[in-house]
């Protein structure tokens, strides 16, 4: 452990003129970080959004399929009901006339 590197054992003049030199180059490193970071977002996030968009619209027309075939069964349903029940009336007149 190197001691003149130590903040600690500086003296408390010399610890300020350390700490008021590296603010701004802190300062400046984080605001470059924080900018490259924007900008590797910027490339990751771009197709990211794309492909979510795309995943969307494939689960959208494919809930549309599910509702033309969920419409069209529950027709299919209703006429084999009315068909049963034309059926059942058919059977009942056919006892009556026995």
């Amino acid at each position: 452990m190197c001691i003149g590197n130590n903040k600690e054992y500086m003296a408390p003049s010399s610890l300020l003129l350390h700490n008021q030199k590296a603010k701004p180059k802190l300062q400046m490193r984080v605001k470059l970080r924080i900018h490259r970071l924007k900008r590797v977002n910027k490339f990751i996030e771009e197709p990211t959004k794309h492909e979510m968009e795309m995943r969307n619209l494939k689960l959208y027309m494919e809930n549309m399929r599910i509702l033309k075939e969920n419409e069209r069964l529950k027709n299919k349903a209703k006429m084999l009901h009315q068909e049963n029940l034309d059926l059942l009336l058919e059977l009942e007149k056919k006892k009556v006339k026995l």
